[in-house]
C-alpha cells in the first residue's frame, strides 16, 4: 500500500468519515480525499481534535501563518498540475479562503497542517454552527519537496 493511502486512511478513519470518502485527486505525487462522517464535533474540540490527529500520524504542525504554508500550497499545486493539467494560478491564501467563504455558508471550519517524514499533510473538517451532521474531512497528502 502507498504510504499516501496509509496517510488519509488514518484520517478518515479517525473521523469515522470512511464510508463515502473518495480520492478527489489521486497522481503519483498527491491525494486529496474527501468524506464525510455521521458524528460531528463539538466545535470548541475542532482544534484540539486536529492537535490529536496529528500526534497520531506523527507530524510536525506547522504555522498556518508561516512561509512553510506558502512553499506546501505551491508544491500542491504544481502536483496537481502535473495530473490534472490546470493552468490557474496558486491561490497562496486559498486556506483562508476557503474558510470565510464555508463560514459564510453558516459553517465552523479548521484545518492543520502537518509535515511528516516525506510528505506534508493538510487536514480541513468542517460542519454546521448548530454542530448538525455531517462533518465534512477533507485530506492533503502531498510529497514533500526539499
Amino acid at each position: 500500500m502507498k504510504k499516501s493511502y496509509e496517510i488519509a486512511g488514518k484520517v478518515m478513519g479517525f473521523f469515522e468519515s470512511f464510508k463515502g470518502s473518495r480520492p478527489a485527486i489521486n497522481n503519483a505525487k498527491i491525494l486529496i480525499v474527501r468524506g464525510r462522517s455521521r458524528k460531528t464535533i463539538p466545535l470548541d474540540e475542532f482544534d484540539s481534535k486536529l492537535s490529536e490527529l496529528g500526534e497520531l500520524l506523527g507530524g510536525t504542525e506547522l504555522n498556518a501563518s508561516s512561509e512553510e504554508i506558502s512553499k506546501i500550497l505551491k508544491s500542491g499545486d504544481k502536483h496537481i498540475k502535473e495530473s490534472e493539467g490546470t493552468t490557474t494560478t496558486i491561490d497562496e491564501h486559498g486556506f483562508s479562503r476557503m474558510q470565510k467563504e464555508l463560514e459564510s455558508m453558516g459553517l465552523e471550519v479548521a484545518y492543520k497542517v502537518f509535515r511528516l517524514p516525506g510528505f506534508d499533510v493538510v487536514v480541513a473538517i468542517w460542519e454546521d454552527r448548530n454542530e448538525l451532521p455531517p462533518l465534512y474531512v477533507e485530506v492533503t497528502v502531498s510529497e514533500h519537496e526539499d
